[in-house]
C-alpha cells in the first residue's frame, strides 16, 4: 500500500476517533500515544490492516502530527523553511 493512500485512511480513522471521543464527552488531548495508535488501528478496514503494519501506522501518525504542528505556524519563515527557500534552514 502506498504511503499517501495509507495516510488518507489514517487521517479518516483519526478523525473518527476524535469525533467519537467528543461525542462521549472525553478529552482527546489526554490520550496516550498507545491509545491513539490502538484506536486508529481498530478503525482501519481489515484490508488496510492486512496490507500494512502497526509500525507503519505509528510512523504515518507521527508525520501527520508533525505536519499539523508545522501547519499551525503561519509565519513566512516557517513556510520558506519547509519549501527550502530560507537560507537559514538550507541543508537541514
Amino acid at each position: 500500500m502506498d504511503r499517501s493512500e495509507l495516510r488518507g485512511w489514517i487521517e479518516d480513522a483519526l478523525a473518527r476517533h476524535e469525533r467519537d471521543c467528543l461525542e462521549r464527552g472525553e478529552d482527546v488531548t489526554g490520550s496516550t500515544v498507545a491509545e491513539i495508535i490502538d484506536a486508529v488501528w481498530g478503525r482501519l478496514p481489515l484490508e488496510v490492516r492486512r496490507a500494512t503494519t502497526r509500525t507503519d501506522v505509528q510512523a504515518s501518525l507521527t508525520m501527520l502530527t508533525v505536519r499539523r504542528g508545522l501547519g499551525v505556524r503561519t509565519g513566512a519563515s516557517h513556510r520558506a523553511a519547509l519549501e527550502g527557500d530560507d537560507p537559514h534552514h538550507r541543508g537541514l
